[in-house]
């Protein structure tokens, strides 16, 4: 049927309308993401009812569609073609993230890879596991740590003691991450939609060490393990032993397909993604999540794509994405990760406090200091801050058992919490001393970009102490 005998509604948040699409057409990993908070709805339909939802993410200038249009295949394409003209009318751009290459049949849209998907047939698990010496070893350490796994009902989820335990567990997994919270098609909420979801908890002396969320592929009778979430000190195997748990389980149900959904920038994607890969690798580690899943041996890996319209560059559809996942503006998203503390950044002030007290030595007395006594102390002053600054690095990558490294994470948070103080003090210090000496002492441009500097650079470093304190306080507790 043709789009013109078709209609477009207002966008409106259909959760009920949503749901019937998904359990009707969904076929694709980021079908049921259509649910997820954040997202506004905009369906097509005609005389016999809706053909098609799209879920999207407003941002600056753009709609960004959390995967393909959830429609039937053969009427996929018409659903994206509505859309578009939909969003020129609203003057936004458009593009679909996440897609699985429907949308690159038609002569309107290009698309780039941005990753791939592993996927599995569950019935073969237990001869896949029979022939993967490495992963029966993580299966048996977890098991020889005393990790069990449950399936848990929506009931059981929403239990208040299991609740709040589940988000502690949620808290610290969140708390070893670099980057701020995302949002979109990471949105972490496994609460919602209990009824539709699986949930399997991995305990180890009655406290959960880790979390797997699956939500279903209806089409393709399938599951999607939505969230993966291992507390920072559960012993090694114990995602592998809930993967292992889930995957018995529907193997014992008959069901063919189940995915891990997307390894970003995995696969053969183009040079500049690779770049970005690396670029970023500080604060996620592509690699490192690839390499989970391709470990597991999947028996097939999907490739998936970003799609926008003919006219677009893919740059700016790219852009658009990240402005989905970061909540709208990218600056913002860097704030809340600078106020996070992520280790990088904490590595990044040592190294800079290095050429800075280097300066603080050479620069002559006159006019930058009252007195060479105070020259002293502000040097005498940073030498201390980067043998702490150093102190904190190392407790921070110390190894041992549990018991040993929840006492260096409470030992780091002391040292963190102190540093914290000092340097907060130190921004206020220097801002007097700005005000008091500088102010009247400094007479060029350069000058006062050298004040600028020294009064900025301690109260960035204070925020992102006191980000890295509380990150370890959670990791500590």
């Amino acid at each position: 049927m043709p789009v013109s005998s078709a209609s477009a509604s207002t966008p409106a948040r259909d959760d009920s309308r949503a749901l019937a699409l998904i359990q009707r057409y969904g076929r694709t990993a980021t079908a049921f993401r259509a649910l997820g908070a954040g997202l506004e709805h905009w369906f097509l339909a005609d005389e016999h009812g809706d053909r098609g939802l799209v879920a999207y993410r407003r941002t600056p200038g753009a709609m960004v569609s959390a995967g393909e249009p959830v429609a039937a295949p053969d009427d996929a394409i018409a659903v994206a073609d509505a859309f578009v003209e939909f969003a020129a009318s609203q003057r936004c751009r458009v593009s679909f993230f996440a897609t699985e290459g429907i949308l690159a049949s038609s002569p309107r849209f290009r698309r780039v890879m941005v990753g791939e998907q592993p996927v599995w047939n569950p019935p073969s698990w237990d001869e896949h596991v029979s022939q993967h010496r490495s992963l029966r070893e993580q299966l048996r350490r977890a098991r020889a740590k005393g990790v069990t796994v449950q399936t848990l009902d929506a009931a059981a989820m929403l239990e208040p003691d299991r609740r709040a335990s589940l988000e502690a567990l949620i808290d610290r997994w969140f708390a070893s991450r670099p980057m701020a919270r995302m949002g979109f098609l990471v949105e972490v909420d496994p609460f919602a939609w209990l009824a539709r979801r699986q949930s399997m908890v991995a305990m180890r002396g009655g406290t959960p060490v880790a979390l797997l969320s699956m939500v279903p592929v209806p089409t393709r009778d399938g599951w999607l393990f939505e969230h993966l979430l291992r507390d920072p000190d559960a012993p090694n195997g114990t995602a592998e032993l809930l993967i292992d748990h889930a995957m018995r389980e529907l193997a014992a149900d008959g069901v063919p397909w189940v995915t891990l959904g997307l390894a970003p920038l995995a696969g053969p994607v183009s040079g500049w993604l690779r770049s970005t890969r690396s670029w970023l690798r500080p604060l996620f580690n592509f690699g490192g999540l690839a390499a989970f899943k391709r470990k597991l041996r999947p028996q097939q890996w999907e490739p998936i794509y970003l799609a926008y319209p003919l006219g677009q560059s893919s740059g700016r559809a790219m852009l658009d994405s990240l402005r989905a996942f970061a909540g709208g503006s990218l600056w913002r998203f860097g704030l809340r990760t600078l106020r996070r503390g992520p280790a990088v950044l904490v590595h990044v002030l040592e190294w800079m406090l290095i050429p800075w007290t280097i300066l603080l030595v050479l620069a002559p007395t006159s006019p930058w200091f009252p007195s060479r006594a105070v020259q002293g102390a502000w040097v005498m002053f940073d030498v201390l801050l980067l043998v702490a600054l150093r102190a904190l690095r190392a407790q921070e990558s110390a190894a041992g058992t549990v018991a040993q490294r929840a006492a260096t994470r409470r030992a780091a948070w002391r040292l963190s919490r102190a540093l914290a103080i000092a340097v907060s003090a130190d921004a206020v210090v220097t801002i007097a001393q700005a005000a008091w000496w500088n102010r009247s002492n400094t007479d060029s441009a350069l000058g006062w970009a050298v004040v600028l500097i020294a009064c900025l650079g301690p109260s960035l470093a204070a925020v992102t102490l006191w980000g890295a304190t509380a990150r370890m306080g959670t990791l500590g507790r």
